[in-house]
Parts: C-alpha cells; structure tokens; sequence
C-alpha cells in the first residue's frame, strides 16, 4: 500500500509540472499577436454618467435610462494607395445594443444577445465596426450603449487585416474550448456506461454546463439553434447557467473525493450550498429586474464559496492520498485566480486583454481535462481492485474446493478402511488418495511406494495398468528414493522418462527408519510443481497416513478387545456374541450348528509340578494346535481356564464328532518343551449340535458341556457326542 502512495505521489508530481508546461504554452499562445496587434492611439472621453477604468476601459454603469454617448478620439494616418481601411474592435460583452455614430456617418447595430450578425460572426471575439475607407486625420466618434449588466468596454482601431487576425485568434480559442468541452462530456458518457462511476455522470454534466456557461459568456449561446430562446433572459441567463455550473462543479467533486453518502457535516453543507445555487438559478430565470444588485454580486460570491470550498476538499484529498487532487487543486486555485482577474477586468480595475478574456476559459478545461485524467486513473484502479478481487475469488473457491476435496478424502477413508482387514488397509488408503488428488493436481503418473509400511512392502500406481513399466523405472533407483525419503523433505527434480522429459516431486511418507515410503509425482516438460501444489499433495499424503495409522490402530484395539491375551483366541465375551448371532442365522437359514467343548485333561498338574509359566506355554500351544485342525468358516475361542470352545457352522452331529476326533488327535500329536523336557497334552471334548426350534445357545451349550464331562468320567482323551437325555 505505501509502494502505491508513493508511485501516486511521483505521478501526481509529473502530471502537475507538466500541467504548468501545458498553461504557460497556452497562455503564451493566447497573449501572443492580439494583444501585439498595430493599433492608432485612442482618447476615450466617456459620458457624465460613466467613468474610465484601467488600460483606458470605458466603464458601462448598466440599464440606467439617459446615459449619454462616450466620446471616441483618434488620429488616422494619411490614406496610402495599397494601404487597408481601420476598424474599431470592441471586445464582446454583455450589452444590449452597440452602434457607433459621428456627424455624416452610423454604423450598424451590435447586439451581444443577437443572432443576426451572420455566420462569419457565428465565433467572432468582438464587435468589428469598419470605418470608411477615405477617412484620414483626427476622427471623433460618439459610442452608444444600452442595457445589460454593468461592464467595461474597451474599444480600439486596427487596421483591417490586424482586427481579422485578433478575430481568427478568438475563433480558434473559442472553438478548441467549446470541442475539448464537448469531447470531454461524450468520453465521460462512455467511460460511465462502462464504469457505472456516477462521477463520470457529474463531470459529463459539469462539462456540459461549463460549455453552455461559456458560450452564454463569449456570446455564441445565441447563434445556436434551439438555444436561441436564452436570449430573452439576457444576463438573467448568464447567471442562471453560472449558478448550475456551480452547482455541478460542486457536486463532482463531492463525488469525486468520496463525500457522497458519507453523512459528514462537510457533506451536507455541501448538499445545502447546492440548494441554494439551483435556487438562485431558478430566481434568475424569473427575470425579475427586481433582483439585479442581489443576483450579479451573488454569482461572484458562488464561485468563490464553490472553489475555495472545493479547493479545501481537494487538498484534504490529496493528504489522503487520493489519485491526482492535489495537481486538481493546483488547476483550482490557478482557475479561481484567472476569473478573480476576468471579474476585476469587466469592471475595469484590470486591462482587459486576451489572456483576462479566456485564461479562465482555459482554466476550466484544464480543470475538466485534470478531472477526467484523475477518473481514468480510477478506473486503472477499479481495474486493479478487479483482477484482485477476482483473483481472490478464485484463491477462495479452489481453496474451498481443496478443503471440500479433504473433507470427503477424510470421510472416504474413515468409510472404507474401518472395514477392511490389515492387509487391505494401506492399498485401498493410497487409492483414495489418488482418485481425490488428481482432480486437483493433474500429472501424468502417480506411484506410492515403500519399504517396511506396517511390516509389508507397498506399491500403488497410476495409471493402474502401467504398474510394470512403473515399477521397472523405480526398482533401478530405490536406493536414491530411499535417501532422499530419509530427509522428510518434499523435493521436486528433472527425470528423463522413456517418453519425455518430466519433472517429479517426491513426497516422503513420515515412517519411522528402516522403514520408509514416498508418494512420487511425475509431469510431463519443464514446468514444475507450485508450492501451493507440493502444499496440496503433502497435505493429502499426510491425510492418508495418518487415517492408515488410525485404521490400524482401530482395528488392533478391537482385536484386543476381542481376542484373549494368552493365546490369541477370541475371548468368552467375543464368543458369547458370535454364539447369538450363529444360532440366530442357522435358525433363519435352516442350517445345522453343531458346538464342541474342548478341556486340556490334568491341566492343574502340568501347573503345580512346572509352575504357572509352563502352564500358559501349554494353553498358547494348545491353541495353536486346535485352530490349525478347524475349518476356514469355523470360530474357536478360549472359554475359560484350559477350557476351549469350537463353533461349527453347517456342521451336523457326525460331522462334528468328526471334527471333534481331529482336535483330539491335533492335541496329541503336540510335543510341548520346557526347559529340556518333552510334555504331553490331551484333551476332552464335548460335542452337542443344535435341535430344531433352538434360536438361543443356552440349551445346546448345556448338553455339550455335559457331553465333556461324560468324556472326562470315560477316562479322558475321547470325544463324547451329547445324547438325547443324559443320566
């Protein structure tokens, strides 16, 4: 932000000098050749009721009934043979009727508010009166003036081509202002209908006003069709169209500097100043003569209020570093002080050449043109304030992609591994991974591997069917991988594919030494992975791993929780549950179930003669021996004590009794040693398979253990059947 307030500043700078290079070459220009122009000495003698004013300005008192006729003296050099006739040249101002009359001779009647002096006068800067051409020696004339407001005349005698230049100078001045107005009001139209600023609304309208003001001023409102109806009000509609300029000026720059809406007492003093404008414009189109001495010093009073006020606005603007107000108060000033100096001269106080005439003109250009200049460095920064809003959005919406994206990663993961077996868990976390990163980091191929990952080795590819030519690329450079992994540093490097050349990025896998694992990513040319990526695809990598561990711990707390401690079988609580639910399903599917009863026999010696260490090798032995001998689909569990129990779905009595012979003979076929000695094991078991009708274990569990200790009474090491009743 402070680098943006000091490139503003510097360009504010430049723009101001050569805003001051722009002003002395135009008031060069507008100084130059008329103001120079050969012109015969002339004695103004004016009449009783008037006065001279500065540079010999005859001072007009305005619609006063009686005025005499001024006095105009002059000397005229001795007709030559190629010599050009002489003519009086009176600036335009705001009078009524104009003529000159001497003893023989009238000339035609001028008139500021007139429209009929023809086409060629259409932009004229003045009355041109030409003189008889034989005229030579001293010449008197009387000037006749009517109506209007108070002003100052100051008539002088040019020759003919001299007056013509003077006039082509006007024309021109006039013309550049009236087309720099008018262009600027058009640009101002585009640039809101595609900014929708409403500042370029106000300085379109200001220009606008200042174009008629002007033309209202220089008389050349009068000439235009469909305005020619103004001039019924005469200076009425002078000040009328000065009073809604200053209205407009005032409300551009309240829009300008960002007063608008504000609420602030400056905002609304400024809102009430522009009330009482348009309400002193309204009183001029009245036309009441009535008002004349409150309404002529009331406009000089608005432009002073109006641009001193603005010119506090702006330079508190540019304190706050708002784009080009302290060059528009520079323009401010400079304006006020030209139209002080064009005041001063319309009463004579002041000369009134051309640069009193239309430096204020000029000034409001300039003003104009600094507006629309500091509005079009607006709109670079809406442009800006754009891009970067939008830039923002989409750093939001991918961000909020990205974390969408990580929810349902979490979400599929905790889903699905919670459901898998140890095995499958790793494979089916790094598959996730890949179908949710790959949306949001497109590469060519996608591989996980490692070495040790929960006591396995992994490989996990995409695409799936390039996992040969994938793994050959990897297996002749595992040992560099593995270096690399070991830093725990995500790193990207140029590898040379079969295809092309590619960038890979590594992404270590955090597994404690001497394991280890990384996800690899490879993109095809030489563009790299961002940071924002490599953020993105370690982020997803740790996700995945870190749900893999929680997977596997979940599922080793639930086989604790399941599983006896000793031997590693289910435990009675795990078998009490999965007894329900087999008869349950054996009852739904009329399927047999058959339960057996297994006891190590004179366990309570093996423990009294070898102590309790040796007794639970026996069990942990025991176990393994009678899981080995059942079935895939068949549950077996420690009961309590030496005391096992077997679940056999599907299997009838025979088959049962069958099974039961296998877990005997498993038993004794078991060598048990400790401590240099050779134990032998049997045991007992008890069979009961479950009857019709029977939807609980209860009863079958009853008659097996029965069964076992009919086995123990038959002398041990046998398997018993439970019979319908027992003795």
């Amino acid at each position: 932000m402070l680098n943006r307030s000091g490139r503003a500043r510097r360009h504010d700078a430049v723009f101001a000098a050569g805003l001051a290079v722009l002003l002395c070459l135009l008031g060069a220009a507008i100084v130059g050749g008329s103001d120079r122009a050969a012109a015969v000495p002339l004695t103004v003698i004016p009449a009783s009721e008037a006065g001279m004013g500065a540079g010999g300005a005859l001072l007009h008192a305005g619609a006063r009934p009686r005025q005499g006729p001024a006095r105009l003296r002059f000397e005229l050099p001795p007709l030559q043979p190629e010599g050009q006739s002489w003519t009086v040249w009176i600036p335009r101002v705001p009078i009524s009727a104009l003529w000159l009359q001497g003893r023989d001779w009238r000339s035609p009647q001028h008139g500021f508010f007139s429209s009929d002096e023809g086409e060629e006068a259409a932009l004229s800067g003045g009355y041109l009166i030409p003189l008889p051409r034989d005229w030579q020696g001293t010449v008197e004339l009387d000037l006749y003036v009517e109506g209007a407001a108070a002003t100052a005349l100051q008539p002088r005698v040019l020759r003919a081509d001299a007056a013509t230049r003077v006039e082509r100078r006007a024309v021109a001045i006039a013309a550049a202002i009236y087309a720099a107005l008018f262009t600027l009001s058009l640009l101002s139209l585009a640039l809101y209908a595609a900014a929708r600023d409403r500042t370029f609304l106000s300085l379109s309208t200001c220009a606008i006003l200042a174009l008629l003001m002007l033309a209202g001023i220089n008389g050349h409102l009068y000439g235009m069709p469909g305005l020619r109806l103004l001039a019924g009000w005469q200076t009425h509609g002078l000040w009328m169209l000065a009073f809604l300029f200053l209205a407009s000026w005032a409300k551009l720059v309240q829009h300008y500097v960002g007063l608008q809406g504000s609420g602030t007492v400056t905002m609304r003093s400024l809102n009430v100043a522009v009330l009482v404008l348009l309400a002193a414009a309204g009183l001029s189109l009245l036309d009441l003569r009535l008002f004349d001495p409150v309404l002529q010093p009331l406009v000089a009073l608005g432009w002073a209020a109006v641009g001193l006020g603005n010119l506090v606005l702006l330079v508190d603007a540019g304190r706050g570093r708002l784009a080009m107000a302290l060059p528009l108060a520079v323009v401010v000033l400079a304006t006020l002080l030209l139209a002080l100096l064009r005041h001063l001269a319309d009463f004579g106080v002041v000369p009134g050449l051309a640069a009193t005439r239309y430096g204020f003109q000029c000034g409001l250009v300039v003003l104009m043109i600094v507006f629309a200049v500091g509005l079009v460095g607006r709109i670079s920064e809406y442009r800006d304030q754009r891009d970067y809003d939008r830039l923002a959005r989409e750093d939001t919406e991918r961000r909020m992609l990205r974390e969408a994206a990580r929810t349902d990663l979490v979400n599929a993961l905790q889903a699905k591994l919670r459901q898998l077996a140890p095995g499958d868990i790793e494979w089916t976390a790094f598959r996730l991974l890949f179908d949710h990163l790959l949306p949001l980091l497109p590469v060519e191929s996608m591989v996980v591997v490692a070495q040790g990952f929960h006591g396995r080795d992994l490989l996990v590819t995409h695409p799936h069917d390039q996992k040969d030519r994938l793994w050959l690329d990897l297996e002749r450079r595992l040992l560099a991988l593995k270096r690399q992994a070991a830093n725990s540093i995500a790193l990207q490097q140029p590898v040379t594919t079969p295809e092309a050349v590619a960038i890979e990025a590594m992404i270590p896998l955090q597994i404690r030494a001497p394991a280890w694992g990384a996800v690899l990513l490879q993109r095809r040319g030489g563009d790299g992975f961002t940071s924002d990526e490599m953020a993105l695809a370690t982020e997803f990598a740790r996700l995945a791993q870190m749900q893999v561990e929680q997977a596997i711990a979940a599922v080793n707390l639930r086989r604790s929780a399941e599983l006896d401690a000793l031997t590693g079988s289910l435990n009675r609580r795990s078998i009490d549950q999965w007894l329900a639910r087999s008869f349950v399903e054996a009852e739904r599917d009329g399927q047999p179930l058959s339960v057996l009863f297994v006891d190590l026999d004179r366990f309570k010696s093996v423990n009294d003669r070898f102590g309790h260490a040796c007794g639970d090798h026996c069990l942990r032995a025991a176990a393994a021996a009678l899981r080995g001998a059942l079935g895939g689909g068949d549950l077996f569990g420690r009961y309590g004590g030496e005391e096992f129990i077997a679940i056999l779905p599907g299997h009838g009595g025979a088959a049962a009794r069958q099974v039961g012979e296998e877990l005997r003979a498993a038993v004794e076929r078991l060598a048990v040693e400790w401590e240099g000695q050779s134990l032998r094991l049997t045991v007992s078991v008890g069979v009961a398979t479950r009857r019709d009708r029977e939807r609980t274990p209860a009863a079958t569990i009853d008659r097996a253990d029965k069964a076992l200790y009919a086995a123990k009474r038959s002398g041990r090491n046998c398997v018993h059947v439970a019979p319908a009743v027992f003795s």
